[in-house]
């Protein structure tokens, strides 16, 4: 597990622990776990798939940048943020 940081201009979208976020960087898809090098990257709008407790969520985002630190804490700035499903924390 690692933290998970998702913020669009209007709001905190999401702030928990994720097991895996997979996203569209503007070289090419991204997949973050645990222990990810620490990267900073630009990001496509597109899907942004969050699993949590061993299941998949689907959101769709905009365009923004990533950044992952040293400890794995992650954080997707994004123009906007909505889950393709219900999801509740």
């Amino acid at each position: 597990m690692f933290k998970l940081k998702v913020v669009t201009p209007n709001k905190i979208f999401y702030d928990k622990d994720a097991e895996m976020v997979i996203f569209k960087t503007t070289i090419g898809d991204r997949a973050i776990l645990k222990g990810h090098v620490p990267i900073v990257a630009g990001i496509k709008a597109g899907k942004l798939k969050v699993k949590i407790d061993g299941k998949f969520h689907d959101a769709e985002i905009g365009k923004g940048f990533v950044t992952v630190d040293n400890d794995t804490n992650t954080v997707l700035v994004t123009e906007k943020a909505f889950w393709d499903e219900p999801y509740s924390e």
